[in-house]
């Protein structure tokens, strides 16, 4: 920040009918994002079991929510670990020279320094 001021954003969002003022660096619009997402989980929630409580509702919420990122992460981990093998089967035949004839004009195979 240039002027050295700290000017966070300020967005009123409603989380299950609650009116909270969230306060932080992100854009306005990213914050307003995240509280409807958080919104429409805790609707999805209350939506499906009678009789829960707002904090009851708030820790399945919650629940669903970091299952949702684990999923992601082990698929963002397993993508990752995929592409990883990928990688060093192509290093593997490379230097081993089995590609190296599909890349060659001549078709004779590549010299070894």
């Amino acid at each position: 920040m240039i002027s050295g001021v700290h000017n966070p954003n300020k967005v009123k969002v409603t989380i299950l009918g609650q009116v909270y003022t969230i306060e932080g660096d992100a854009s306005a619009d990213y914050i307003a994002r995240v509280a409807d997402f958080v919104n429409a989980k805790m609707d999805d929630v209350a939506n499906n079991i009678t009789n829960a409580s707002p904090l009851q509702i708030a820790i399945l919420a919650a629940l669903n929510i970091a299952d949702e990122l684990f999923q992601i992460k082990e698929s963002e981990y397993m993508a990752t670990d995929e592409i990883r093998e990928k990688t060093n089967m192509l290093i593997s035949m490379l230097d081993e020279g089995l590609i190296g004839d599909v890349f060659s004009i001549s078709g004779k195979p590549r010299q070894h320094l």
